[in-house]
């Protein structure tokens, strides 16, 4: 029977294979729990062995490695092909109150392209509706819609159509 001490000393209660250890000692005869504990850090007919204290490195002595691209802050270093860099980038505290993401793509306060000109109210001396704007109630895209479709039966899908789908179609 060979005596096996615990890695944690004064533990009590079931072990490795059913071992029952009382105050970090528990017996065993059977060759497959022994080799077992040992490999695992139990003292086998002794006291187990000290843990390897790890080393602390130097940390002039580390390394890093960069994978993929180094990432780069616009607010701290902008450069001319950034897209909607971050107002007053390079030129206020990036960290302070002057320096802001003007936020994605169509939901800052800036546009994300320039304006659409405006549709010409005049043509040919006839007065020709213009493209209503998208906050537009249907009823507006449907009548806008009707009055450049091709012929009477696109005029009658009109009516049948979603304001997303009338959008989609008349809308640019």
């Amino acid at each position: 029977m060979a005596r096996i001490t615990t890695p944690v000393p004064g533990y009590s209660g079931q072990g490795p294979a059913g071992v029952m250890f009382q105050d970090g000692v528990g017996e065993s005869d059977d060759p497959a729990v022994i080799a077992y504990c040992r490999s695992a850090g139990y003292g086998i007919d002794a006291d187990p062995p000290e843990p390897e204290t790890p080393q602390v490195p130097d940390p002039r002595e580390v390394t890093t490695v960069v994978v993929g691209s180094p990432a780069r802050d616009a607010a701290v270093d902008p450069r001319p092909v950034d897209f909607r860099p971050p107002v007053n980038a390079g030129e206020a505290n990036p960290h302070g109150p002057e320096v802001y993401a003007p936020g994605l793509p169509g939901g800052g306060h800036q546009p994300t392209a320039p304006a659409a000109p405006a549709p010409e109210d005049q043509q040919d001396g006839q007065n020709s509706p213009g493209r209503p704007p998208q906050s537009e109630p249907v009823a507006v895209w449907r009548e806008y819609a009707a009055s450049v479709a091709k012929d009477s039966d696109e005029a009658a899908e009109v009516e049948k159509m979603t304001k997303a789908e009338l959008i989609k179609k008349y809308g640019g």
